[in-house]
């Protein structure tokens, strides 16, 4: 890989734990808000982290990651969850990623991975990934979408433009192009509808 993949590694890194960091903290202050509620009975949800390793087709290191996971009064549970993994692609598998055979089939991996699920009916659940993928390209993809149990218009309005506003900053054509995006890749085809209340999936 060039030098700068190697000091996009490294960004990549910092700015992933960093993120997972600020989540963790604001899902955290969630949770002590209901202090002095009639749910001041309840334990306060903390997050408990737990490191994992991954070995790579060898044996040998393959990377990890750590699991951040919190049971509280506002989150049923919660997973927060980093990763950074590498290895070889098997010869099957090359050919479909973008780069993988021009670099005997060598990859590397860095992402966030994001479930909440709440006690509450009224809250919705919400599913986020973000990751970079480099082969002997590099590229950047996610998404994030919201799934709420009992839909609530304004919360789906709300939702949708601060996507817009999000991906607004960025290019304005970013929006409806990631949004119909979403809608085709979790769009349910045993039940004819879509998963959720839509979101953004972007990818390359």
């Amino acid at each position: 890989m060039s030098s700068h993949q190697d000091d996009m590694k490294i960004k990549m890194q910092v700015f992933t734990r960093d993120l997972r960091d600020r989540i963790c903290a604001e899902f955290e202050r969630i949770e002590t808000e209901l202090a002095g509620t009639k749910h001041q009975a309840s334990p306060c949800g903390i997050f408990e982290r737990k490191a994992w390793d991954r070995p790579d087709e060898s044996g040998g290191d393959g990377g990890g990651g750590e699991m951040s996971v919190m049971r509280g009064r506002v989150f049923e549970k919660v997973g927060v969850n980093i990763s950074t993994v590498f290895g070889t692609f098997s010869p099957d598998f090359q050919d479909k990623i973008p780069g993988a055979k021009d670099n005997n089939g060598g990859f590397w991996a860095c992402g966030l991975s994001l479930v909440a699920h709440m006690l509450s009916p009224f809250v919705p659940a919400i599913h986020m990934n973000q990751r970079m993928i480099m082969t002997s390209k590099s590229w950047f993809g996610g998404g994030i979408d919201l799934n709420p149990v009992l839909p609530n218009d304004a919360d789906t309005a709300d939702f949708h433009a601060a996507l817009k506003s999000t991906c607004d900053r960025h290019n304005p054509k970013y929006y409806t192009e990631y949004k119909d995006w979403c809608e085709r890749y979790f769009f349910l085809p045993h039940r004819n509808e879509q998963r959720g209340v839509g979101g953004v999936f972007y990818d390359y």
